[in-house]
């Protein structure tokens, strides 16, 4: 079965919500981009969203494939999926190739998409995370914009505690089952 995206823009609380959805016995993926820039950072590496969009999004897309290989034993939840490469080259500028625009992302995702809102209260600044609240909410608005362009349906999660956003994103996937 398919991969569930959670997404939304830095700091919106995605680890948070997969961290307590795995708690609750779902299978989940961590994001594939933080392991990225941390890997980058501690190599002193520059493939990172703010110096190297294009070659940070290149390491995201490889890792992202040999994940897929990974077994699913009904549906799984994923913290960012393939599209959000999309909305953070067109934020930083960063070339959009071929592989982007042809790639089939309903041969691994699921066509609904969870969204967390750009959440000021929540949201902290770390080394992987260096964007400015301002910035989160425009990496926010670019990833609505590419998650509706390519076809997906977007349920926007309410700025409330996990559990509630757990409650709503089990009652959604009960039906799956």
């Amino acid at each position: 079965m398919n991969r569930i995206i959670i997404t939304g823009g830095p700091g919106s609380g995605k680890t948070s919500l997969l961290k307590a959805l795995r708690n609750k016995g779902m299978q989940c993926f961590d994001e594939i981009a933080r392991a990225v820039i941390e890997e980058q950072q501690a190599k002193k590496g520059q493939k990172t969203p703010w110096q190297d969009v294009t070659g940070f999004t290149e390491l995201v897309y490889e890792n992202t494939l040999a994940k897929f290989d990974e077994p699913i034993s009904n549906f799984a939840f994923v913290d960012r999926g393939l599209p959000d490469n999309i909305a953070y080259l067109k934020h930083y500028g960063g070339l959009i190739s071929t592989q982007w625009k042809t790639f089939n992302y309903f041969d691994f995702y699921y066509p609904t998409v969870f969204l967390l809102p750009a959440w000021e209260a929540i949201y902290e600044q770390d080394p992987q995370r260096l964007q400015s609240y301002t910035e989160a909410q425009a990496l926010h608005k670019e990833l609505v914009k590419t998650y509706k362009d390519l076809g997906f349906e977007i349920i926007q999660l309410q700025k409330t505690t996990v559990s509630k956003r757990v409650t709503a994103v089990i009652q959604y996937t009960n039906h799956l089952h």
